[in-house]
């Protein structure tokens, strides 16, 4: 039985997440898992330096999905939070049993300090979430779910979900959830390892994410040398300009 904290399928057509574009798969033995980065409607990026930031922005890289790539793909990182959605599908004839879900972080560093961007919101709306608070040495996953916006993220229960939860998956059968890391005062990139029990045997399963591991940015101590958002409302005229309490 599935427990009722995990994130059906239909979170998938969630209005407040855009489609997904980008997915790796990590097939293990005997645990299928598909991942597939959430990139929301409305999002926050941290970069590098001034010249992360693209001086012309190609017609078809306006919108948010093509936008939040253009930067990742220049070295920017998730400001505080990275979403990801996992299918996970036992693909053998017995039950298997997931006992836990673990971050693994590396190269854990300060946050990047030099631009913030934002893709302001047309709208948002709520999922549930395990959640992962990557400042922590040995991060673990809580039960949580967004209220109204990704920047409203609260944790449900009074301990780590997998300290009184396990998700058994029957032959055949699959879930989905939704995996956030935040970060608040570091830097650092992660991925993740999925710990399964069958017959009685215990194995971990590494998800790592195609391209490499998530890489997520808190609030840099200093705050940001400047702040800008991408005007979409602007159409063809669109281009990276301060928001709005700094105009």
């Amino acid at each position: 039985m599935i427990e009722t904290i995990v994130a059906p399928l239909a979170v998938a057509a969630l209005i407040g997440f855009g489609v997904v574009v980008r997915r790796w798969v990590k097939r293990g033995t005997p645990l299928a898992v598909t991942g597939e980065v959430v990139v929301p409607k409305a999002w926050e990026l941290a970069l590098p330096t001034d010249e992360a930031l693209p001086s012309h922005v190609p017609q078809d890289k306006r919108t948010p999905r093509p936008m939040y790539w253009l930067l990742r793909q220049r070295g920017a990182a998730d400001f505080k939070a990275t979403t990801a959605k996992l299918l996970m599908e036992n693909r053998s004839e017995q039950p298997l049993t997931i006992t836990d879900i673990k971050v693994q972080r590396e190269q854990v560093d300060e946050p990047f300090s030099a631009v913030w961007v934002r893709f302001p919101p047309a709208g948002a709306a709520g999922a549930i979430v395990l959640d992962f608070l990557l400042d922590d040495d040995h991060p673990e996953a809580w039960g949580a779910a967004y209220e109204d916006s990704l920047e409203r993220l609260s944790r449900t229960g009074n301990r780590p979900y997998f300290d009184d939860h396990v998700i058994t998956l029957a032959p055949g059968e699959s879930q989905s959830l939704l995996i956030t890391g935040r970060a608040e005062n570091i830097r650092c990139s992660w991925w993740l390892k999925v710990e399964v029990v069958q017959a009685g045997r215990r194995k971990t399963v590494d998800v790592v994410p195609e391209g490499g591991a998530f890489l997520t940015s808190g609030t840099p101590a200093d705050g940001f040398g400047r702040q800008l958002q991408w005007s979409w409302y602007e159409g063809a005229d669109a281009s990276f300009v301060p928001p709005p309490w700094l105009a």
